[in-house]
């Protein structure tokens, strides 16, 4: 499998597990919070892979999306070191 760009999106019915999520996005390649339910990762895995990794984190009513992305059409208002993350060269 090839390496691809997911953006993992929460609606989480109480309170945001941040902290909990860390260690799982790690094990991305690569990985940036550009807001704060999203994530767009770097990574070799299928969205079923993450989906397995990420939904013993959700509770009752939390909401997960998960989907491969084409970085190379964009446009929007990011901070500038989120720019900087997308535009960085990958192998």
């Amino acid at each position: 499998m090839s390496n691809r760009y997911l953006h993992v999106g929460f609606n989480w019915a109480g309170e945001a597990k941040i902290t909990e999520l860390k260690p799982i996005f790690d094990k991305a390649i690569d990985w940036v919070r550009y807001s704060p339910n999203c994530w767009i990762i770097w990574t070799s895995s299928e969205p079923e892979k993450w989906y397995e990794r990420l939904k013993p984190q959700l509770g009752s009513g939390d909401h997960l999306f998960i989907c491969a992305i084409d970085l190379s059409e964009r446009q929007g208002w990011l901070p500038k070191t989120i720019w900087d993350w997308i535009k960085k060269e990958r192998i």
